[in-house]
């Protein structure tokens, strides 16, 4: 039994090939998480610490709520994917499954919200961080990529598992503008958030493993611009992101730095935050 069947049986028997279908799900899930954004703006104005941050800070601490929501669902459907899938497997290039037409439309949804808010905000306060966009474009290319040729579902829904890391790194900063980074809670934390940067290495050899085990299907049976995608994603997730950002995280671990805004010192003594440059 599929995991969507566990939400609602709607999820289970919707038509996912149909394009309006796909879209009607990829526009809710957009819907969802921008109203996500909207309520943590409205409950952190509640709070001091949120009220003395600037407003690019406002944005970014939005957008770790939404990511934060988006990993916590991330973690349960590559568990899924991993550990209890049996149909996904059959094929790794066409077989397709409701619960991972879920996920994947929902990933859509929200990397259009993710992607739209960056470029927006990018734009606004003239300040971009490359790595980040690359990611998260090359991501919402390769999820529309992938919904749209029906193809790759089980790499897609087994690779959701990377954004594990997404909760502990938006706790991670939120703890740092709260002022929070010699607490327990914090420390905690980062050991935890380093720990699944460790887990994204593990996570990662084991898609090159099944690339290894379905080598023969992938290359004759995989479409060319899919192949491009996945293995484009994959080759910089595993040498080049993954690394780099373990390597910062374990920094952060044991010197707390903000490395995002790196002029946030400035605010230091008016919302009592740890600062520096940010996660």
């Amino acid at each position: 039994m599929g995991l969507v069947e566990h939400i609602h049986p709607y999820l289970a028997e919707a038509d996912y090939r149909n394009p309006y279908v796909k879209l009607k799900f990829v526009g809710s899930s957009f819907v969802f998480f921008a109203v996500l954004c909207v309520v943590s703006g409205t409950l952190g104005s509640l709070t001091k610490t949120y009220r003395n941050l600037r407003q690019k800070e406002k944005i970014f601490w939005n957008l770790a709520v939404v990511r934060g929501a988006y990993g916590m669902f991330c973690i349960v459907v590559g568990i899924w994917a991993i550990f209890y899938d049996t149909e996904l497997v059959k094929d790794p290039v066409f077989s397709t499954t409701p619960t991972s037409y879920f996920a994947l439309t929902t990933t859509v949804g929200f990397f259009v919200f993710e992607c739209g808010t960056l470029l927006i905000s990018d734009f606004v306060f003239k300040k971009a961080s490359v790595l980040l966009n690359i990611h998260h474009w090359l991501s919402l290319s390769g999820y529309s990529l992938l919904l749209y040729l029906d193809s790759t579902h089980c790499f897609g829904t087994k690779g959701l598992i990377l954004e594990m890391s997404t909760p502990f790194s938006g706790i991670c900063w939120t703890l740092l503008k709260a002022g929070q980074a010699d607490s327990l809670l914090w420390k905690a934390n980062q050991f935890f958030l380093v720990h699944t940067f460790h887990l994204r290495s593990v996570a990662e050899c084991y898609l090159w493993y099944l690339t290894y085990q379905n080598w023969e299907r992938i290359w004759s049976a995989m479409p060319t611009a899919m192949f491009i995608s996945l293995y484009t994603q994959l080759v910089l997730v595993t040498f080049l992101m993954t690394p780099y950002w373990t390597y910062k995280k374990t920094q952060q671990m044991i010197t707390p730095v903000d490395w995002n805004f790196e002029d946030s010192n400035k605010n230091k003594s008016q919302n009592g935050s740890v600062t520096k440059k940010d996660v």
